[in-house]
């Protein structure tokens, strides 16, 4: 499993990330971590190599550590700590260039569900690309779109048409409980997005969710392949059919 760290100036700005990132992966397995601020409450700004250096100590106990940090001397003051740490932990720690608030939550939705460190840290620094897609979509013609349709399959290969029924459309919560459902089952799926771009977009964690832009009453095509491609369907459906919990 994949550790978290945060290291911020701020410690007001570090705990209400890792809180937000605890929200989207909500898993006592995950450890999160927060190393921010100076000071006796840590209520001063900046950050401090022997406060960093003992939570890597105790991260590192328990496996890899991915460090995301705010700002450039938090870079210093990580790699400062690393040159204390035990020689023999220094391989667990990996020093991540993702943006820090949305970085940490896709790394943490990847992390949730078991993946590598090298996984988790791709994911985490990919972690703009949906927001710039937003701010500069491509523009696609609206066609009519026909009603959902149930599942259906060839062999191992299933598809599944749905439509977002949520006023706030696949916003950060209920895309990172699509994308669980999906990494945690033996599949590829690939999704459409059918009043978007209508480009299929493979799903390999949080952010390519994101990047779909689905909006409310958006109708998705999702074509799952593998030995447990009719089980994700059925419980995204079933998640659709909650509301996505909302």
């Amino acid at each position: 499993m994949v550790n978290i760290l945060l290291v911020s100036h701020s410690h007001q700005l570090a705990e209400a990330t890792a809180a937000l990132a605890r929200q989207m992966a909500s898993s006592d397995a995950i450890q999160i971590r927060v190393a921010a601020g100076i000071g006796e409450a840590h209520e001063e700004i900046g950050t401090n190599a022997v406060e960093i250096l003992d939570a890597l100590n105790e991260l590192t106990e328990k496996g890899d550590v991915l460090v995301l940090m705010d700002l450039g001397s938090a870079l210093l003051s990580t790699e400062m700590a690393l040159d204390m740490l035990d020689g023999t932990l220094r391989d667990r720690v990996h020093l991540s260039a993702a943006p820090f608030v949305e970085g940490a939550i896709a790394a943490a939705v990847q992390a949730n569900i078991g993946a590598s460190v090298q996984a988790v840290n791709n994911e985490a620094e990919r972690a703009l690309d949906a927001k710039r897609q937003q701010l500069t979509p491509v523009s696609a013609p609206e066609q009519p779109v026909s009603e959902p349709v149930q599942i259906t399959s060839a062999s191992q290969d299933h598809t599944l048409a749905i439509k977002i029924p949520n006023p706030s459309g696949l916003h950060a919560r209920p895309a990172s409980l699509f994308t669980k459902i999906i990494l945690k089952h033996d599949v590829k799926v690939k999704v459409t997005n059918l009043n978007g771009s209508k480009v299929p977009q493979p799903i390999t964690g949080l952010i390519s969710v994101m990047m779909l832009g689905a909006k409310q009453g958006h109708a998705l095509e999702i074509h799952a392949e593998g030995p447990q491609a009719s089980e994700t369907l059925a419980a995204i459906q079933k998640l659709v059919d909650e509301n996505f919990g909302e």
